[in-house]
């Protein structure tokens, strides 16, 4: 797998997977069967949004996705560390000598500005 692929691999299953399961679950959940009070709350709030504000928070939550992805695979990069990190994360496939990180930040903003 090349860096490109997982890249594009990572945005397909994280963001717009994601984004697509949560659009399902909000727009087709009643909030009387949810189980779990976080959702039963989140629910009730997206009923009471307009049509376009709904459509706001989707793009928030995509964005918020982003960033997040963004910010792993700075980590993963080199470009930030974490609290305590003492060595350069090396992420290869399968055990093959060819590395993919190093340059995953750069490859998936540069997929982002093309949307």
């Amino acid at each position: 797998m090349k860096p490109e692929e997982f890249v594009k691999k990572v945005k397909q299953s994280v963001i717009d997977d994601n984004l697509t399961i949560y659009k399902d679950l909000f727009k087709n959940t009643d909030a009387d069967h949810a189980s779990d009070l976080y959702w039963q709350e989140s629910l009730n709030f997206f009923k009471k949004l307009s049509d376009e504000e709904k459509e706001t928070m989707f793009k928030i939550m995509r964005q918020v996705s982003v960033d997040t992805v963004s910010n792993i695979f700075g980590i993963l990069d080199g470009i930030s560390c974490l609290e305590g990190q003492s060595g350069d994360f090396l992420l290869t496939v399968d055990n093959k000598q060819e590395q993919l990180n190093g340059d995953l930040q750069d490859i998936f903003l540069e997929i982002e500005e093309e949307l």
